[in-house]
């Protein structure tokens, strides 16, 4: 009886081992679980704005970093390091009345003094939704403004990135008033409808013909100014040519080439004279 008596005070204390063990790991969850609710964790390049029901926002922002925040607190982050943003298909107009969907890309950041006035304007949102609706609008504004004062022509041509830096000039003023700061915006290749495309198609072939022409042109005055050049030398040659061609030089290349041997005459009347330099002296 005694050594059932101590198996059961062995066994009984066992499971009092177990069970305190169980009630440790339930506790160390539950805190585990109640610390995450007391924790907020902000990535790097971000800023937190702190808000709750009862005490509304703080004007202390938080960092990157872990911090300790209120059981009711909620925390909203901002970008303040430079984030990229792609808006597909956005529709403008052109100074023809050409309408045309254009990509855009741009940068952006939140100034960091100015995450608390953002916060204010939007409320508890996360900043993707700014992305998608406010910053949205505000760029179409922007591109219809600054794109109304180009060509369809001139879109697709060397002006295209004049362009893109007025839209950004133009989206930069308006949302840095809120604190955003934009950068490095870019305008993608537009996409015409069907009958802006065929008018470009036009103007582009008329183009490359007129150059074409200009280019034969070039080529064939070239080409003039080179035979009358080619023409003045062979002139010139031939004058200095004429000039050089005087009397005794023409006399003494007959004698150079003279074999000594007097001409015969095949008539009466047929003489052959022999040119003599008069001013030579007489033999004695």
């Amino acid at each position: 009886m005694k050594v059932i008596e101590n198996d059961g005070k062995k066994k009984s204390g066992g499971n009092r081992k177990l069970l305190g063990g169980a009630i440790i790991a339930g506790a160390l969850i539950i805190g585990i679980i109640l610390l995450s609710m007391f924790i907020e964790k902000i990535p790097n390049g971000y800023v937190g704005v702190v808000y709750s029901p009862n005490g509304g926002v703080q004007e202390e922002t938080l960092g990157q970093g872990w911090h300790l925040v209120g059981l009711f607190d909620k925390v909203t982050r901002y970008p303040v390091r430079m984030q990229t943003v792609n808006y597909k298909d956005i529709q403008v107009a052109t100074s023809d009345g050409k309408n045309v969907t254009v990509d855009f890309a741009y940068n952006y950041s939140v100034q960091p003094d100015k995450v608390v006035d953002v916060f204010n304007k939007f409320g508890p949102i996360e900043v993707e939704e700014i992305e998608a609706s406010y910053l949205r609008t505000r760029l179409w504004d922007a591109a219809r403004k600054a794109i109304s004062k180009y060509s369809v022509i001139d879109t697709y041509g060397e002006k295209s990135s004049e362009a893109a830096v007025n839209v950004q000039k133009l989206f930069a003023e308006d949302i840095g008033k809120l604190g955003f700061t934009v950068d490095n915006l870019t305008l993608g290749v537009p996409k015409p409808d069907k009958s802006t495309q065929a008018a470009i198609d036009k103007r582009v072939e008329a183009a490359q013909e007129l150059e074409r022409k200009q280019i034969e042109l070039q080529i064939a005055e070239a080409e003039a100014e080179k035979k009358k050049i080619e023409a003045e030398g062979l002139a010139q040659y031939n004058k200095i040519l004429q000039e050089s061609l005087s009397t005794e030089v023409i006399q003494n290349k007959w004698v150079e080439k003279w074999d000594g041997q007097m001409p015969k005459a095949t008539g009466s009347n047929q003489l052959i004279e022999i040119p003599i330099d008069e001013a030579a002296p007489a033999e004695q």
